[in-house]
């Protein structure tokens, strides 16, 4: 029990002495810092999962031997109750190079950050899809729609690709630009046009180009001409292969907008049967394959945690069973799979960025430390007469406890109400300051966010506010240790 006299005196001191305020305003920083940095960190890792899970399938069925076919895997996935559809995907690489030169700048401005990157020279990782299908397993109309609010945060107006509003499947499938688009593209690039204006049809496959890819080519009109350039390894008469390369013409059918930047900036979609044919698997072709290096996959809604693990396991053995005999393994990837390197990192930053704010919070108590240190040194001669009077070893030692314990709850409580108000008025501030002086604390254009994210956890706040008291009491018990083993003759005659 704590002697009667132990809180007046602790008080008494705390009162007198303002070096207390620092030690409680040390703690007031440390617990306002972790609390705002982690929730605009936590949100920022929120839009993060959230942009890599909507630019990524479900489920992906990856690892498949050369020359794997679409239909028989749809066949077995698909018959597996858990799985609600389908798409193919195949993967290679290639080159895109516009017919046209540009003639002005586009939507977006060239950034230094990205002058010198891939999305210049017209690399990119193709990715064959099937707008019939695609859609049911992945967000391709939202995508195309996103890209009209990204560009908006730019400062440029755009209207969404209108490729998949095509009625006629057949065209959709092959991503076709309207008849008068291709016509009039033919004529900025100087082709040779056939036919009339009116009598025209599309012919060129559409590509879709990630948003980034604005940056260096942000003059592209609709229907605008490329030559992609791409190579294989075919085989040859005598059993053997050789590389060769292969070109085909495409028309620009709009711009996409994942969220996940390195799906964006290195990845453009084409249809999967224009891929295939350029690969040497052409549909009319009687020796070709419905050539896939993936499926996309997505499972029925609201399955349960366990049931979509138990999916999983099945559909690698499903998809096993349809390969040839001695295929090596294939795998079903997640989302989170997909992206495990990605993901890892952001995690490790997240890990380390609390490892830091925690280091302020040990500084903060080492201030209280310090100050009731200082403060059991002069007041010796206090403690002695204490003592003398009949002061327990445990009173005067609560004194200093008290102390320490009032100091932790006080910044504690004043440090999580700044940190909340602040994560809710941060977005407010930063638009002040963006208004009033052309300063933001985060950049809209770096980020591509419309406002900061913030995202405060309940646990968080109490985790961080608890730990600051409890980390100020146990700071505060060497003090007061010193303080209660003191003699008090030897305290009494101390100068």
């Amino acid at each position: 029990m704590i002697a009667a006299f132990s809180p007046f005196v602790a008080l008494r001191y705390l009162l007198a002495r303002r070096i207390s305020l620092l030690a409680m305003l040390g703690v007031t920083f440390a617990v306002w810092s972790m609390i705002l940095v982690n929730s605009v960190f936590t949100g920022f890792v929120g839009e993060i999962r959230a942009d890599v899970r909507r630019g990524t399938a479900e489920l992906l069925l990856t690892d498949l031997p050369l020359d794997t076919g679409y239909e028989p895997l749809r066949a077995a996935l698909e018959a597996d109750p858990a799985v609600a559809a389908t798409a193919p995907r195949l993967r290679h690489h290639g080159l895109l190079q516009p017919l046209r030169t540009p003639t002005g700048r586009g939507p977006a401005a060239a950034a230094a950050e990205l002058q010198f990157d891939h999305t210049e020279s017209g690399f990119a990782l193709l990715l064959g899809i099937d707008p019939l299908r695609e859609g049911e397993v992945t967000p391709l109309r939202q995508w195309l729609e996103r890209s009209t609010e990204v560009f908006a945060v730019h400062g440029a107006a755009l209207e969404p690709s209108r490729v998949l509003d095509e009625p006629d499947p057949a065209r959709r499938e092959q991503l076709l630009v309207p008849d008068e688009v291709e016509w009039l593209a033919r004529r900025r690039a100087g082709l040779r046009v056939d036919h009339a204006r009116t009598a025209h049809h599309s012919t060129w496959p559409g590509v879709l180009l990630g948003w980034r890819r604005a940056y260096h080519m942000g003059w592209l009109r609709e229907g605008d001409a490329f030559d992609l350039l791409t190579a294989a390894s075919v085989p040859t008469a005598d059993g053997g292969a050789r590389m060769t390369t292969f070109r085909a013409r495409m028309a620009f059918a709009g711009w996409f907008a994942t969220g996940y930047r390195s799906f964006d900036e290195n990845t453009v979609l084409v249809p999967i049967e224009t891929l295939r044919t350029i690969l040497g698997h052409d549909r009319a072709d009687p020796q070709g394959i419905d050539l896939v290096t993936d499926v996309a996959i997505r499972l029925q809604p609201d399955l349960a945690p366990r049931d979509a693990a138990a999916a999983v396991r099945r559909l690698e053995d499903r998809a096993q069973a349809a390969l040839p005999p001695g295929s090596p393994p294939c795998r079903v990837l997640d989302w989170q799979q997909q992206n495990i390197v990605f993901l890892g990192a952001v995690a490790t930053e997240q890990a380390m960025m609390q490892f830091v704010l925690f280091v302020v919070m040990l500084v903060a108590a080492f201030v209280i430390y310090a100050v009731l240190h200082m403060m059991v040194v002069q007041k010796w001669k206090d403690v002695g007469i204490l003592a003398s009077l009949g002061g327990t070893p445990r009173a005067i030692g609560a004194v200093f406890v008290l102390c320490g314990l009032v100091t932790g709850t006080l910044g504690s409580a004043l440090g999580t109400g700044l940190g909340v108000l602040s994560a809710q008025n941060l977005n407010t501030v930063n638009d002040w300051l963006f208004a009033t002086c052309g300063v933001e604390l985060f950049p809209r254009s770096l980020f591509d966010l419309q406002q900061v994210p913030v995202r405060l956890e309940t646990s968080w706040l109490l985790l961080v506010a608890i730990a600051a008291i409890a980390l100020s009491l146990l700071v505060a018990l060497l003090p007061a240790r010193k303080a209660a083993r003191m003699n008090p003759v030897q305290a009494l005659a101390h100068e």
